[in-house]
């Protein structure tokens, strides 16, 4: 077995062990590392000492990484790389794998509300919907997270200096097509068919675990005085089916909206087909979208522009002539010609009805490959900032959508497109210029929430 101490060197020299370790699971351990090249924090997990003694486990959680290292979300922490370090201890050669993640300097909200106390409607709600857009994100992936709950998310602080929520700990993840899981989950959060044999596990199976977090960031203080720290086991609602003993929220919190109340027990239903299905329509039985509106893209200009053209090429994947009419609209839309090239100030005001629907336009008929949205979610969890340039973080940005090279349309590579509006070759011309106008699209897309 290999257990990393405080200043231990790893890796080579590369990684150089901080203090204690940041937490520990059922099945990992994640330790805070320097990279003294560079000076940045690191989190690092591994298997703990007794998931070591198995030998499935590796295979298992290399597995894991490979799985988040595809992921591409504002709000699910971002995986590197996977490393292995190897060590002799008494004549046995012994192998670890690391998984090195973005490290997050935060707490848990499981933390942040046994220290504050239940959240309100609105605080609660902000975390919930930042943590559904990741789950819808890992569901399109065709992947469960299996393991929502409050512990599972971080706080941190973002560039607008607001408090965001990140999902993380994924070592419970699994393909949607695999009906047959192992059982590793946490009372009060997870639904019935997780303690089943054979379960019916789809979307609704992080649901139950996201309407059951909320229920906790809204009655903790009610499940304290009753000396319970979680919602009511499903295995337990099971037992007795002449009786729930899942307490009704409002009994908890009182000033709790109806609308929330009959959201959270429809979320957390006991038997999966009686639950709300998908946490889009979670989300809608909250009151924080309306699903008839988001799937339909309305064309809307505020400075008299026509989109249908765009529409038409992109319904039809014409990717290359649609990256080409985005830079057209995009450059009458700003009152220039064809040819020219735009400013950074004329990103940074770009109109923000504009950019939206040419956005909802591109992420719809690429199924969430392509558009700035996506592209703005790339450059920030590669280290991106908004107000800086920073070279080794565009150049992350750079490869991970394609842009390397003579440019080819890639309509495989998460991000790729558009590009044209960025200055259509990268190796020539002021590439400087062109890196300013993605930080500042990217910031406009953030003062518009896109």
């Amino acid at each position: 077995m290999i257990i990393w101490h405080e200043g231990q060197e790893i890796n080579k020299g590369r990684f150089i062990i901080q203090g204690k370790p940041l937490g520990s699971g059922g099945f990992g351990i994640t330790y805070k590392a320097l990279e003294p090249k560079t000076g940045k924090l690191y989190a690092i997990k591994t298997l703990n000492q007794q998931m070591q003694l198995q030998d499935d486990q590796q295979v298992k959680f290399i597995n894991e990484a490979l799985t988040i290292k595809g992921f591409e979300h504002r709000h699910i922490v971002k995986v590197h790389e996977v490393i292995k370090e190897v060590e002799v201890i008494e004549e046995d050669k012994f192998e670890l794998f690391g998984m090195v993640m973005e490290y997050i300097d935060g707490v848990t909200l499981f933390k942040y509300v046994q220290n504050k106390g239940q959240l309100s409607e609105s605080e609660a709600l902000l975390y919930i919907n930042q943590i559904s857009q990741a789950l819808e994100y890992i569901h399109a992936k065709g992947s469960l997270h299996r393991d929502v709950k409050p512990e599972n998310i971080l706080l941190r602080q973002n560039e607008q200096n607001q408090q965001e929520a990140v999902l993380i700990d994924f070592g419970s993840t699994r393909s949607m097509a695999n009906t047959s899981m192992t059982k590793s989950f946490t009372d009060g959060y997870a639904p019935i068919e997780q303690y089943r044999d054979k379960g019916n596990f789809g979307d609704h199976t992080d649901v139950y675990s996201l309407a059951a977090t909320l229920y906790y960031l809204l009655t903790a203080d009610g499940l304290k005085r009753d000396s319970k720290s979680t919602p009511a086991p499903a295995y337990k609602r099971e037992q007795i089916k002449t009786f729930d003993f899942l307490v009704k929220p409002k009994v908890y919190n009182q000033s709790l909206s109806q609308r929330v109340n009959d959201a959270i027990l429809e979320g957390m239903e006991l038997e999966p087909e009686n639950r709300t299905q998908t946490v889009l329509k979670f989300r809608e039985n909250l009151g924080l979208v309306n699903i008839e509106k988001e799937q339909e893209i309305q064309l809307k200009s505020s400075v008299g522009m026509e989109y249908n053209n765009l529409r038409d090429l992109l319904k039809a994947e014409k990717w290359e002539e649609a990256d080409k009419e985005t830079y057209e609209v995009m450059i009458k839309a700003v009152g220039k010609k064809s040819g020219d090239s735009f400013t950074s100030d004329e990103l940074l005001n770009f109109p923000c009805q504009d950019l939206r629907t040419i956005d909802q336009l591109w992420v719809e008929y690429s199924k969430g490959r392509f558009g700035f949205s996506v592209q703005k979610e790339i450059y920030l969890s590669v280290g991106g900032k908004l107000r800086s340039y920073e070279y080794e973080a565009f150049l992350r940005f750079y490869e991970t959508v394609g842009w390397g090279g003579s440019i080819k349309y890639n309509t495989s590579t998460q991000g790729h497109l558009p590009f044209s509006i960025y200055g259509r070759v990268f190796l020539l011309g002021d590439f400087q210029s062109r890196v300013v106008r993605v930080i500042s699209l990217v910031s406009r897309l953030v003062n518009c929430n896109i």
